[in-house]
């Protein structure tokens, strides 16, 4: 087995560092090829819950399992070659930004590069740069913004074209209209592949197929953006404060 279709199921599964749980007794069903927003207050448990996917976190109670199996049992090179993973804290090498996007490649073809660049926004700023693609990021990557790390590795894992595309709030240094500049590119990127956005951010989950609310380590709500907004509950909540928060911006 080399290629994973993409389905992932959480079945009564918690996680606790040392003592303290963090995630209580998951059940949840993400099926192949469908956009997963994942929601919640600050220390709700969402980083945790994505890390158990690509096995960066082991989980010790309950069942994770990838297309029906366990996911012990899928060998972690398969595994982590099927996943693209964009983490909160992006990191980069000391190296040129083409090589950070192609890093573990054993081949790749420049029409990739410059597609996975572009769904990115990422490829008007690099022909600006002087030296293109070629541009040195510095120590982990000091000559750019804090934007470009993160959509320089939202391009290391979009040209790995997996099947499934986990983004851990990778596009909180993004201005908003650069953010939907990629989130368009990304819905036709993402037809086909399995899609979790960790997102506190309700422009980058709402047209999710399912989204899910955390707290304190449970899941408290789920369902599409207007579901949760008719249920008047924690993410309708978040809505009504990001909306007004975006009314006194404008007012500034």
């Amino acid at each position: 087995m080399n290629i994973l279709e993409g389905e992932i199921e959480f079945k009564n599964a918690s996680f606790a560092y040392d003592e303290k749980v963090i995630l209580k007794n998951i059940n949840l069903k993400i099926p192949k090829g469908i956009t997963i927003g994942i929601t919640g207050p600050i220390g709700s448990g969402k980083s945790t819950l994505i890390n158990l996917i690509p096995r960066l976190l082991e989980l010790k109670q309950g069942s994770l399992t990838i297309d029906g199996r366990e996911i012990k049992t899928i060998p972690l090179e398969v595994l982590r070659r099927n996943i693209g993973y964009v983490p909160q804290e992006t990191f980069l090498f000391s190296e040129s930004l083409k090589e950070n996007i192609i890093y573990g490649l054993e081949r790749f073809d420049e029409a990739k590069l410059r597609r996975a660049v572009s769904i990115s926004a990422l490829d008007d700023e690099i022909e600006r740069f002087s030296q293109g693609y070629k541009t040195p990021v510095g120590e982990r990557g000091v000559t750019l913004s804090g934007g470009q790390k993160q959509r320089t590795a939202l391009s290391r894992a979009i040209i790995r074209e997996p099947k499934i595309l986990i983004l851990d709030d990778a596009f909180s240094s993004v201005d908003v209209h650069t953010e939907e500049k990629i989130l368009e590119q990304l819905r036709k990127f993402r037809k086909r592949r399995t899609c979790i956005l960790v997102a506190h951010r309700i422009s980058t989950i709402h047209d999710a197929d399912l989204i899910v609310v955390l707290k304190d380590g449970e899941i408290v709500e789920q369902g599409t953006h207007k579901e949760l907004v008719v249920k008047r509950g924690i993410y309708a909540n978040m809505c009504h404060q990001q909306r007004l928060q975006e009314e006194l911006e404008k007012t500034v």
